[in-house]
């Protein structure tokens, strides 16, 4: 409730820090992330597999793609930003559990709840080297 005599742009300045405080109280908390693989792809395409062999994201990397992303609908990382090179791993938040995730070169990542639920997310500043990088986007000119 706001004082009397408290001007209208103080009250709305004061409720914006207090979203922007809370917001920030409830981040994400990772306690653990493994990663089982990296570099791999699933094509028989021999240059491919040289190619996908370059994709070593680190678990600092990992851990920021996991504070920084956020959903994305299905299709995204099968369509938009598809990647045929990955890594996998589980990530332990402090909230959810262990979850299990892989995640493509072209930053999207699809997480798998024990109980089944699937959420993919999106980061595309990640840091680490995309072998298909120039590759997405439309027409002749990649997005780099």
């Amino acid at each position: 409730m706001v004082k009397r005599g408290t001007h209208p742009v103080c009250a709305c300045v004061i409720a914006s820090c207090l979203f922007f405080f809370y917001t920030d109280a409830s981040a994400r908390t990772i306690k653990k992330i493994s990663i089982l693989e990296s570099g791999v792809t699933n094509s028989s395409d021999q240059r491919l597999k040289e190619e996908c062999k370059e994709f070593k994201p680190t678990v600092k990397q990992i851990r920021r793609f996991f504070l920084k992303a956020y959903p994305v609908p299905r299709y995204f990382g099968s369509h938009d930003r598809y990647s045929p090179c990955y890594a996998s791993g589980t990530v332990v938040f402090d909230d959810f559990g262990t979850v299990k995730w892989t995640i493509t070169s072209g930053g999207v990542a699809s997480l798998i709840w024990s109980e089944g639920d699937i959420v993919d997310l999106y980061y595309k500043n990640n840091g680490w080297f995309d072998p298909t990088a120039c590759t997405y986007g439309l027409g002749d000119n990649g997005e780099c």
